[in-house]
């Protein structure tokens, strides 16, 4: 791990931001930004909007590992060779914990998210804004599956001692900014040309954009489906009946010229992990050579993060397979595989949201990820009733769990008409077309649904805070929750973080289940 600097920063990001810091110009030259003064003869936010993007999962190696890769063993996507005694035994220290508010969220999105909204008076229907929104919503959202409530909605750039918003409240709020920036991009905003040379993702085609936060309103609709129903399917069916991201073609990516993930990978402080590897060799995936590296008998394997580090021992580390990805990788954001699984589920839930039945667009998704990975999909594939096993290690055989199982299956028909069967079906392959980088929606969705089935930690040091992932009636229960508030805010704001944490069953726990989380 490359030395990390925590910044100090003052938490908050609002709606109405009609202030600006006085530190506001050194801040924007520290990011490698613009001034304001720079604005007049370059598209209005158009560096900062660039900058945004490259938060929306972090392009940059500390913020990536931080951020999506220390929590990746909550998914099941990875495990942890160093570090042990942190995340992967449900026990962060504070500094780690606190870090992604502190950084993604407060140093990187606050001030570039800000000059935009200065320089264009917040005017939604200025191209910048509505991308800056955008954005804003991607990362606050992912932030918020991270913590819980959050400031949002309440600051106005003069007092930053702001309740925070409740989930409930920043769901809504930031389902409405979706809409109503997508609306602005479908208008006249949406056909200027000018920010070609500041968007990677898109080459400056706006309209496409619009398309993107179309699928972040489904993917947040499906996220709420089991809090809020009715407020979920209208704005899933909004989105839908507008356009949503349904070819590859039109797959949110960003370029990158250092990978993230390749880089952790290569300083040994994450392998892939067990589950995601199990899974894909019990259902003899097409995608598995695509998706790992080989490492022993010509097969990869996963690991599961022991009680001890073997980060510096070549011998043992070199037998866990890495992502099969590279320093030039791009990373995916939201696919049109994922859109695909997210309509299946709505079919489910009774949604206008596709003319097809939910089996022919949960195998459709599974086309999808194929075709974006660039393998042939076997039509037996679709039909495979496998089931995963006991997991048994013989390089580390203290990670071994023989008695696992899972009754989870690929083959649509032999859910019988069951729909929970079929929902657990849609969930893990939408989680198997989330790999490698979407760490925190995979963990999101497993804490929503309790899929797929995922091993529980070898060492749990929560003191009692996190229960060890049981399963109940086919589901996952217990495991890692949430991340605590950050540590600064509990002195400096503690009145409403006190707020929040009422909000969240009234203990600020790894236990504590967040808003949409919470099963009948």
């Amino acid at each position: 791990m490359n030395k990390i600097l925590f910044p100090l920063v003052a938490l908050f990001l609002g709606s109405s931001l009609v202030g600006c810091t006085k530190n506001f110009e050194e801040y924007n030259r520290d990011l490698g930004g613009v001034t304001r003064d720079d604005l007049g003869s370059l598209p209005k936010g158009g560096s900062q909007v660039n900058k945004l993007a490259q938060w929306l999962i972090p392009n940059q190696e500390n913020g990536y590992q931080m951020t999506f890769d220390m929590l990746s063993p909550y998914s099941g996507f990875a495990g942890a060779p160093s570090f042990v005694s942190d995340f992967a035994a449900y026990s962060p220290r504070i500094g780690w914990n606190d870090y992604p508010m502190v950084d993604t969220f407060t140093k990187h999105l606050l001030p570039d998210y800000m000059s935009v909204y200065g320089a264009t008076d917040g005017d939604i229907n200025h191209p910048a804004m509505a991308l800056a929104t955008i954005t804003r919503v991607a990362i606050t959202h992912y932030i918020s599956d991270i913590y819980g409530p959050l400031p949002y909605s309440k600051v106005n750039g003069a007092n930053l001692s702001v309740p925070y918003d409740t989930q409930e409240e920043l769901y809504k709020n930031m389902l409405e900014d979706l809409k109503k920036a997508s609306e602005s991009l479908m208008g006249p905003a949406g056909a200027s040309a000018m920010y070609a040379d500041y968007d990677e993702m898109y080459g400056g085609n706006l309209r496409n954009w619009a398309t993107y936060a179309r699928s972040l309103i489904l993917r947040m609709s499906i996220r709420i489906s089991g809090v809020a129903p009715e407020l979920a399917k209208e704005y899933a069916e909004w989105a839908v009946a507008n356009g949503v991201i349904e070819t590859n073609a039109l797959n949110a990516k960003t370029p990158s010229t250092d990978n993230p993930l390749a880089k952790t990978n290569g300083w040994n402080d994450s392998r892939v992990g067990a589950d995601i590897v199990e899974y894909l060799l019990a259902f003899n995936d097409p995608r598995t050579d695509a998706y790992f590296t080989k490492v022993r008998d010509g097969k990869p394997f996963g690991l599961r993060s022991p009680s001890s580090s073997i980060k510096d021992d070549a011998a043992i580390i070199s037998s866990y397979s890495s992502p099969n990805i590279t320093s030039s990788s791009p990373i995916y954001l939201l696919t049109a595989a994922e859109v695909a699984f997210l309509k299946a589920e709505g079919k489910l839930l009774g949604w206008n949201v596709s003319d097809k039945s939910a089996k022919e667009l949960y195998e459709e998704g599974i086309r999808l990820s194929c075709e974006q990975w660039g393998v042939e999909l076997p039509e037996e594939y679709l039909q495979n009733t496998n089931k995963r096993g006991g997991f048994v290690d013989k390089v580390l055989p203290e990670t071994s769990l023989p008695d696992f199982s899972s009754d989870i299956t690929v083959s649509w028909d032999d859910a019988n008409g069951d729909v929970e069967k079929q929902k657990a079906k849609i969930i893990t392959q939408k989680w198997i077309a989330l790999f490698p980088y979407n760490t925190v929606e995979a963990w999101s969705e497993w804490r929503r649904t309790g899929y797929p089935n995922l091993l529980p930690a070898v060492v749990n040091s929560s003191s009692g805070e996190v229960q060890q992932i049981t399963q109940v009636n086919g589901r996952d229960t217990g495991g890692m929750q949430r991340l605590k508030f950050v540590s600064s805010e509990k002195t400096q704001n503690a009145t409403n973080v006190a707020a929040a944490i009422q909000d969240i069953g009234g203990k600020d726990s790894y236990g504590a289940p967040l808003w949409w989380a919470k099963r009948n």
